[in-house]
């Protein structure tokens, strides 16, 4: 399946060769390329303490299958954060500010936007000073096959600590430019060109109905389930092995 990245307008370019979205699974996150994958379990009485040659979280098939699937958009630009209190320890001012603005001499706004206090009420997430919930908007445009969507998420296991940003899901064979709003967890914070940013996971849209239905399971089912941990313990193989 092909999917196309075109910049959302043709002075854009520059930043889709300096800083191209990437397949996930060649910007993988630091700690996951330096981590051994070991070669046994733990005792699960012992899960909690270090065993020398046990399955570490690289060898779990769902973080696997999590870091290294669809596509990460890297930052395109240097991103600031400054908050300065007050004798009394509040909050008296904040700034910040994003670089791509200034290269492309265009206002911040139309590269670093907001959310304003009515429109995120009720949200429980950390916010900029007077409630407000920033946005960069996403200088890319994605051309996807029609009847596929794109979910947008932050890239969990790359563990920022600066910022957070808010999922969402977009018909993208409608929609192909995005703002991505975020959550500001550092009062203080300058966040590098190139840092993983935003996860996105590419899947086809489904029409039918979801029956969500609850019951027990059969003596098959769970011997299944017995059969696929009793394998996963003595081989270390998963489903992808």
């Amino acid at each position: 399946m092909d999917i196309t990245v075109i910049p959302k307008e043709p002075k854009y370019k520059v930043l889709l060769e300096k800083f191209p979205p990437v397949l996930s699974n060649k910007n993988l996150p630091e700690w996951y390329k330096n981590m051994k994958v070991g070669d046994k379990l733990h005792n699960e009485m012992n899960f909690f303490e270090p065993t020398e040659g046990a399955f570490t979280a690289k060898k779990c098939p769902a973080i696997q299958d999590l870091v290294s699937t669809g596509i990460i958009i890297p930052l395109w630009g240097d991103l600031f954060f400054k908050t300065e209190r007050d004798s009394k320890g509040d909050i008296e001012e904040q700034n910040w500010y994003f670089s791509a603005a200034d290269a492309f001499e265009e206002r911040l706004e139309k590269h670093l936007n907001s959310h304003n206090k009515v429109q995120t009420e009720g949200m429980p997430i950390k916010k900029a000073i007077h409630d407000r919930v920033l946005k960069l908007t996403c200088p890319y445009n994605f051309i996807v096959p029609e009847g596929y969507n794109i979910l947008y998420t932050d890239p969990f296991y790359h563990f920022r600590q600066d910022i957070r940003c808010l999922s969402g899901l977009v018909e993208a064979d409608k929609w192909g430019f995005v703002s991505f709003p975020f959550e500001v967890l550092k009062e203080n914070f300058v966040t590098d060109a190139g840092t993983p940013l935003v996860q996105l996971h590419i899947y086809k849209r489904e029409s039918e109905k979801i029956n969500l239905i609850l019951r027990d399971g059969t003596e098959e089912e769970y011997n299944s389930i017995e059969n696929k941990i009793f394998d996963l313990r003595l081989t270390g193989k998963h489903y992808k092995k």
